[in-house]
């Protein structure tokens, strides 16, 4: 993975999340889980992936974005790409059905949920990312279900390893108690 300078970092100061910045960095250091709601169109999508940077994650594996569908994985990916300017095309990268568009310099990988899922086929532990966010978890989909679940259990295996939950819509108090208590 390559190396990339934090300080080139910006959010836009319109996104309500950008308001919440310093706390999330800090719950993404210092918790293996974090939920994260807020408002659709508030920022958590493009957002969270660059506070995950901002938090040291992204040098041991890929920071991992799930998306219910292709579009908007794909949509998300250039967006992000376009905030972290020249260096962005470089880091951001995205994998839907048939197409890979990720290179040994990606660090921030958009990816569909049934993706995710399939390469948990053949890597139970997720090895190839040090940070996994679980994104419009609110949808509850077979695929998402199956992914928290099988996260859950891979956890203790996994002490390295980041797991950020977001939604619109979710009760964050119960998705936190399914993972044991994480803020």
């Amino acid at each position: 993975m390559s190396e990339w300078n934090i300080s080139h970092l910006r959010y836009p100061v319109d996104l309500p999340i950008t308001d919440r910045r310093d706390v999330i960095v800090r719950a993404i250091l210092d918790h293996q889980v974090v939920v994260v709601t807020g408002d659709t169109g508030s920022g958590k999508s493009t957002q969270i992936p660059k506070m995950c940077l901002e938090a040291g994650r992204g040098r041991a594996g890929f920071i991992g974005i799930t998306q219910p569908r292709r579009i908007a994985a794909v949509t998300l990916a250039r967006r992000v790409a376009e905030e972290l300017g020249e260096k962005g095309a470089s880091l951001v990268g995205y994998k839907i059905r048939f197409q890979d568009r990720t290179s040994r310099t990606t660090r921030i990988k958009f990816m569909t949920d049934g993706i995710l899922l399939a390469e948990a086929q053949r890597d139970r532990l997720f090895r190839a990312y040090d940070t996994l966010i679980i994104d419009e978890a609110h949808e509850r989909s077979l695929n998402i279900d199956f992914l928290l679940g099988m996260l859950r259990r891979t956890l203790p295996q996994r002490p390295d390893l980041k797991v950020i939950v977001t939604s619109a819509t979710i009760d964050p108090e119960r998705f936190s108690e399914a993972f044991g208590g994480p803020p």
